[in-house]
């Protein structure tokens, strides 16, 4: 990947993490419906996933 496929995959996955730290943020504190733990760990691996793919782009970007 050149730098501004870097740059632009960045993004997308800043709005990815964004978006998913809200609807996880939303669905724990503002709605009253059980919510199972399946589904916790599951997001919680989505979350940390992203965050990983982030900083290995932004490693990438800085190493060049």
């Amino acid at each position: 990947m050149n730098k501004l496929e870097l740059e632009t995959e960045l993004k997308k996955l800043k709005a990815e993490l964004e978006d998913l730290e809200e609807t996880i943020s939303f669905n724990l504190m503002h709605t009253g419906a059980h919510i199972p733990g399946r589904h916790v760990r599951e997001d919680e691996e989505r979350l940390n996933a992203l965050k990983e793919e982030i900083t290995k782009i932004e490693q990438r970007l800085n190493e060049g």
